[in-house]
């Protein structure tokens, strides 16, 4: 046995029982039967198995499992992988069991089954069997984040479920989805065009080829500013004397490079409060002058907020006073208050002092003397209130003029739109001075030093690894793997039904972007173009039939299983026929004659020996042709029997 076969498809239900489902290995196995037997979970259960991150096994079947597995064989060597089913409410779990040998033990109870690694450990183990080694490639992602190829990537080449087999517009399983980048990154791998050493200094070379960009693009950008211009920092002082940063009180082109540096830092410690000149131009001045005004009346009216919030204040402590002069005033009804000797009622001679009388006199006193203070601080109040306002008309009317002025000089100076915006000017000049002086400093400092020897040591590694990893012919050898595929796929589709006016008409692929479809003798019509859900389902076969003998001759590591669901779609949709079709007498021009050249190719391509087992979900059933009953290894009836045994319990149950 040449390619790795899947021998058993092994089921485990809640109470301790265990299914198999056995396959044909090196040949063709059909499963026939009505709706809803359990055929649709069967692609789904190989990829939930084989490391899908969701589990999309069908609920119905789904409910009753608690494990799922695959026991693959190649030769002597058998690997069986399971999976735990999630629980509801949970897209997938990472609860693995694996076994490698000779004839090994197959669990009869999901009680034995228990967590022996995770998902990523279990499928590298079947990795290594594959033979598959580190292999990395880029841009797996929108951030282009490099990714290994795992046997993963393999699912798209083994399952042509439903929703695949007569696409229009998709070959393989995942390329409709976010899956489509993984798929066409990793052909290359696959087809033998790269191996895990080629792909991995192809990867280097990538990484070092963006960090030469970034350094020399930092380096250019530094020397751009220093030498682009000639005469650049005298430029810059030029501009910095227009503008005021500078006086213009000497020969600048008679100054030495040393002194223009030292202007050129001068410049970018410039004080924005400093005065400075700036020929025919008073705005800057009433600008900041307006600014000034502005500010102290801003000042003016937050010490006007506080003002009048300490009145509030004091309104509200004289309100509370007042309220309680007036509790006091109760006081009347007593005769003497103020004499603690005397008794406020009846005024006969007291032996000891008393309290009561003592306390009502010291409150008496403290309110007295609380509204003599509330009435000494109100005028106060009032009178730095009424300064305050007339401090703040005066500032506002200053305001007003300045404002006026501006907007006079502005009718007046044709050039007034440059004058307005000085300031904003001046930080630009003082911003492109500061680059300046940065990109020098960074051409005359040790790193920049140390930047040119990283680059000349990243040019030499590039040079080595350019001679190891040859774009040029790794497109070549694409171009050559697409036109073998396609060649292969030609010769396969001729004996399959095809409209007659693609005849002799090339099949095409295109493994850049997963485009199939036919060379006319004018123009190329891509499969979505060629039209009818017969011509659909021929590219398909004869394109993954052509893509497993590539593999087979290479000897890569893709398994050699091919799962077909419903080859009879085109003719028994299964909306139409919900069980399972009998096909007895078999006329060569009818529909039937038609499909049973599919299932013809199929039994003849098994036995090129090429080690391709062929798995077939199916409605049709040709009972008079002896290789196809032959290879029929189960026929399920809704209600009777299927992949779930009826007295299997679910779960939520």
């Amino acid at each position: 046995m040449k390619r790795w076969n899947i021998k058993k498809l092994l089921l485990y239900s809640h109470h301790e029982q265990m299914k198999e489902l056995e396959f044909n290995l090196e040949d063709v196995t059909i499963i026939t039967g009505g709706s809803r037997t359990g055929k649709s979970a069967i692609p789904e259960i190989i990829d939930y198995v084989m490391g899908a991150s969701e589990c999309h096994i069908p609920s119905f079947a789904r409910a009753c499992l608690s494990w799922v597995g695959i026991l693959w064989v190649k030769g002597d060597t058998e690997f069986s992988l399971f999976r735990r089913i999630p629980n509801i409410g949970r897209k997938s779990s990472e609860d693995i069991y694996f076994e490698i040998g000779k004839n090994v033990r197959i669990p009869t109870k999901s009680s034995v089954l228990s967590k022996k690694t995770n998902l990523e450990g279990g499928l590298s183990q079947f990795e290594r069997l594959l033979g598959m080694g580190d292999a990395r490639t880029e841009s797996f992602g929108t951030r282009f984040e490099s990714k290994r190829i795992s046997v993963r990537n393999t699912m798209p080449y083994l399952l042509q479920d439903d929703d695949v087999i007569i696409s229009k517009n998709t070959l393989l399983r995942g390329a409709n989805d976010e899956r489509k980048q993984s798929i066409i990154e990793s052909i290359p791998y696959f087809l033998g065009i790269v191996d895990e050493y080629t792909l991995g200094k192809e990867l280097e070379l990538k990484k070092i080829t963006k960090q030469i960009s970034r350094i020399e693009k930092k380096v250019k950008a530094n020397e751009a500013i220093i030498y682009g211009t000639p005469n650049k920092a005298l430029s810059l002082i030029q501009e910095a004397i227009q503008l005021g940063l500078i006086d213009n009180d000497e020969d600048i082109e008679k100054c030495s490079s040393d002194e223009i540096f030292t202007k050129l830092v001068d410049i970018t410690n410039w004080d924005i409060t400093a005065q400075s000149k700036v020929n025919e131009d008073q705005l800057p001045d009433l600008y900041k002058k307006l600014a000034t005004q502005q500010s102290k009346a801003i000042e003016i009216r937050n010490q006007l907020k506080k003002a009048k919030q300490q009145i509030s204040v004091v309104e509200e402590f004289d309100g509370t006073v007042n309220r309680q002069k007036r509790k006091l005033e109760v006081i009347n009804l007593f005769k003497k208050p103020h004499d603690p000797s005397t008794c406020p009622l009846c005024r006969n001679e007291l032996t000891s002092p008393s309290k009561p009388v003592s306390t009502i006199k010291n409150l008496m006193t403290k309110v007295q003397d609380d509204l003599k203070g509330i009435e000494k601080d109100r005028p106060r109040l009032d009178s730095h209130i009424n300064n305050l306002k007339t401090e703040l008309e005066i500032r506002e009317l200053e305001i007003e003029n300045t404002k006026d002025e501006i907007a006079t000089l502005v009718k007046e100076n044709e050039q007034i739109k440059n004058n307005l915006d000085i300031f904003q000017r001046r930080f630009r000049t003082i911003g492109r001075i500061s680059l300046y002086l940065e990109s020098k400093e960074s051409l005359d400092s040790d790193k920049q030093t140390k930047d040119r020897k990283t680059l000349e040591e990243l040019y030499y590694r590039l040079e080595q690894l350019e001679e190891v990893v040859n774009i040029e012919s790794k497109v070549n050898n694409l171009e050559n793997a697409e036109r073998r595929i396609s060649s292969i796929a030609t010769n396969i589709i001729s004996s399959l039904p095809f409209e007659e006016r693609y005849k002799d008409c090339p099949v095409y692929i295109n493994l850049k972007n997963l485009d199939v479809g036919v060379s006319l003798p004018t123009h190329s019509e891509s499969m979505r173009d060629v039209g009818s859900d017969e011509n659909y389902l021929s590219l398909h076969v004869s394109l993954m039939l052509a893509l497993h003998r590539h593999f087979a001759n290479l000897e890569r590591p893709v398994p050699g299983v091919l799962l077909f669901d419903q080859l009879s779609r085109p003719y028994f949709p299964p909306d139409e026929e919900p069980n399972e079709v009998e096909i007895d007498d078999i006329n060569e021009s009818s529909e039937r004659s038609s499909l049973l050249k599919y299932f013809e190719l199929l039994f003849n391509e098994v036995d090129r020996n090429e080690s391709l087992q062929i798995i077939i979900i199916e409605h049709a059933y040709f009972k008079n042709h002896d290789r196809y009953r032959n290879s029929v290894k189960y026929r399920w009836k809704k209600n009777e029997s299927g992949l779930i045994p009826k007295d299997w319990p679910e779960k939520n149950k």
